[in-house]
């Protein structure tokens, strides 16, 4: 072997030995693992006290508001329009007593005239025939007595022709004026007895234009339309100049600050009506608008429950009452309720008391509820009396303070180690 072989060689052995000895002491000096107990931390929770109160149901439901009464205003005299009240225009206010529509009342204003005379005349007729009565009564006194006397001449000449004192043609003429005394006086009876059916038919005719008379004031006071209560006017169909006809629409109003809304209620919600609803006891209700995140409010009362469910949804029509211009929030700034608005019925049900109200989320499947013991969880089974949105009632299987945990947790199992989190 060469010289400069083996000295390669050497260099190799003792670099390996070298860093033998260094493995070897990195070993000898490497330290000692202790064993180290795993302490086991339970998942971190937030809890609230479970606390009793005393719970008003709530049923909601939806309805269109619609006016209580309203009032179609027809034409009921022909005729063309003069003047209309400036307040009668969609969405007007009207007064009760405002003349809104006047038609032309010159025709009806004469009509009244006209039968004004007929009755006069009915009456100067009526006045006529009873002086006529008197005048004839007075006269069949005078023919009565003409006949007393022409029967009196008439025997006494019977006696002389008797004796022959007299002629015969003298007792003719006698007789005669007798004869026709007594056809003065039955013609006199006869017109007496006709006075009767002819004062009926003249009472029957003064009697009849009065009639006609107050026909034709009652035109004329249809002529003109007044509002018959204080209201906002849902239409106007008609112009000054414009003619028109019997029975036709000149418009509508409907009375301020009453208005309904019809409902209906599930059966679900039946037992959380309150007794006696829709008779002489008061249910309040409130009425809430919603517009883009806003809302007002109206309060109002339950009126009626109608007497027949509705057959194709299973529900019970129940109609609310409310007067817009009681309104709480509204009223502020002037908005007021109208006919037509959607709008949330919110009817305060029954009572119940001592019952927990929790978030919907806290309530597991299986109606249980996750509660912390002594950083443990238990798991109670609780009754849940109603849900009602994002809220659930509870009226069994809690506690007064319980510490109810609110944060979310899944795969949770009885008597499972948690941790409070800390605020």
């Amino acid at each position: 072997m060469k010289k400069g072989g083996l000295f390669k060689t050497v260099r190799v052995f003792i670099v390996l030995l070298v860093a033998l000895a260094i493995a070897a002491t990195l070993v000898i000096l490497r330290p000692k693992a202790e064993r180290q107990e795993i302490i086991e931390k339970g998942r971190l929770v937030e809890v609230f006290p479970a606390t009793a109160e005393d719970v008003q149901m709530v049923v909601e439901a939806f309805g269109t508001v619609a006016p209580r009464e309203s009032l179609k205003l027809v034409a009921q005299v022909r005729g063309q329009i003069v003047d209309i009240d400036p307040a009668f225009k969609e969405g007007g206010f009207v007064k009760k007593g405002t003349r809104l529509i006047q038609i032309d009342p010159r025709t009806y204003s004469l009509e009244v005239k006209r039968r004004k005379v007929q009755i006069k005349q009915s009456e100067a007729e009526l006045k006529r025939l009873k002086q006529e009565v008197v005048n004839l009564r007075s006269r069949i006194k005078i023919a009565k007595s003409d006949v007393t006397l022409a029967k009196n001449e008439y025997l006494r000449l019977k006696k002389l022709i008797d004796r022959k004192v007299i002629a015969q043609s003298q007792l003719d003429k006698s007789e005669q004026a007798y004869l026709a005394s007594r056809e003065r006086l039955q013609a006199l009876d006869n017109q007496l007895a006709l006075i009767g059916p002819q004062k009926e038919q003249l009472i029957a005719a003064r009697d009849m234009a009065e009639v006609m008379y107050q026909q034709a004031v009652l035109d004329l006071e249809r002529s003109g339309i007044v509002a018959l209560f204080d209201g906002w006017v849902l239409e106007k169909a008609i112009q000054v100049g414009q003619h028109v006809n019997l029975g036709q629409q000149l418009g509508s109003i409907y009375k301020a600050g009453e208005l309904d809304i019809e409902v209906s209620i599930p059966t679900r919600e039946f037992k959380w009506l309150p007794a006696g609803m829709g008779t002489n006891s008061s249910v309040a209700a409130d009425v809430i608008f919603r517009n883009t995140g806003d809302h007002q409010v109206w309060q109002g009362h339950v009126a009626r429950v109608k007497a027949r469910m509705d057959e194709r949804t299973r529900t019970l029509p129940v109609v609310i009452e409310v007067d817009e211009t009681a309104t709480a929030e509204a009223s502020v700034n002037g908005f007021r309720l109208r006919p037509g608005m959607f709008v949330t019925i919110k009817i305060k049900g029954k009572a119940v008391h001592q019952a927990f109200v929790l978030p919907r989320h806290v309530v597991y499947p299986g109606d249980v509820v996750y509660t912390l013991k002594d950083d443990q969880l238990k798991i109670k089974e609780v009754s849940i009396l109603r849900s009602y949105k994002d809220s659930v009632i509870i009226n069994q299987g809690l506690s007064e303070g319980d510490q109810i945990i609110g944060t979310p947790l899944s795969g949770a199992v009885d008597g499972m180690s948690v941790r409070l989190k800390e605020k």
